[in-house]
């Protein structure tokens, strides 16, 4: 449990961090624009001990509603409930996530974390905590990162995001005890870090992972389906030759996007890997290398 002390070191430098947190033209769409002009407004009044009950962290944060009766189903139905999903979706206090009322110790965003990596693993008979690098694009308030951490991952978890947010990532995984990397390059595995990327730093995560030899998987859950089409393309291309596993998900449209040509696109683009689709998550889709 983080001190009060420790708690208001870390706030503080988040803070500073984000006012002078700024989007550059074209590097989100108008919706998430409009999300991190509001994180930036509210962190001057919200209750800091309680910041994932902002308003305008609600879509990181999602609340049940949103969160399909499939997906704990899943979970308790699985065999390895008691001894595995069960201990992973447990929550813990830091930021005060939301209540998830079929199941008070845990909350609707883990809820749905777990199923993702639930159904990647009945999916593709593998995992993605045995990689070196998981590079995560759009990584909501880091709760997919606690969740892989507890999952047995030891390695560097990256992850990319607009500034704003990768301020609150930093706020909780620094609150929740988490270790921070301070380069990528010459990264060798040992031990659980993060890494934070924006636009200005992707380049030299890029660079450094392609020639690194080691084993890196791309999780993008939703995320990358609300990126303007050049942004994603940004963080995509580089990434469709250097990683070996995929995890991501995606509605069929978005702001007016066709989602489903751009993902089959994907697959026409690296032909060599097998990709499996799968529609566990109506009406959303799910790609899985």
């Amino acid at each position: 449990m983080t001190t009060n002390y420790k708690h208001d070191e870390i706030y503080h430098l988040f803070m500073s961090e984000l006012q002078s947190s700024y989007l550059k033209e074209g590097a989100a769409t108008s919706l998430w624009s409009k999300v991190c002009a509001a994180i930036q407004q509210e962190a001057q009044t919200g209750n800091k001990f309680e910041f994932l009950r902002w308003t305008s962290l609600n879509d990181f944060s999602v609340p049940e509603e949103w969160v399909p009766d499939i997906c704990y189903a899943a979970l308790q139905k699985s065999s390895n409930w008691s001894t595995k999903w069960f201990p992973l979706t447990r929550e813990t206090k830091v930021g005060r996530p939301k209540d998830f009322s079929k199941d008070f110790g845990t909350s609707p965003i883990l809820v749905q974390h777990a199923y993702h990596l639930l159904q990647y693993e009945e999916a593709t008979s593998s995992s993605l905590v045995d990689c070196d690098v998981i590079f995560e694009v759009g990584g909501g308030y880091g709760s997919f990162c606690r969740l892989l951490k507890n999952a047995g991952f030891g390695g560097l978890h990256i992850i990319y995001d607009l500034p704003h947010v990768l301020a609150i990532q930093r706020l909780y995984l620094g609150l929740s005890g988490y270790d921070e990397a301070r380069h990528i390059t010459g990264y060798e595995p040992g031990g659980h870090r993060f890494y934070l990327v924006t636009e200005d730093t992707l380049d030299r995560a890029v660079g450094a992972l392609a020639s690194s030899g080691l084993r890196v998987a791309f999780v993008a859950t939703w995320s990358l389906s609300e990126f303007p089409l050049a942004a994603r393309e940004r963080v995509l291309s580089p990434f469709l030759d250097i990683c070996s596993r995929y995890m991501i998900a995606y509605q069929p449209d978005f702001m007016g996007i066709n989602n489903v040509e751009y993902f089959n696109d994907v697959q026409r683009r690296r032909p060599q890997l097998q990709w499996m689709k799968s529609e566990t998550l109506p009406p959303s889709s799910y790609l899985f290398v």
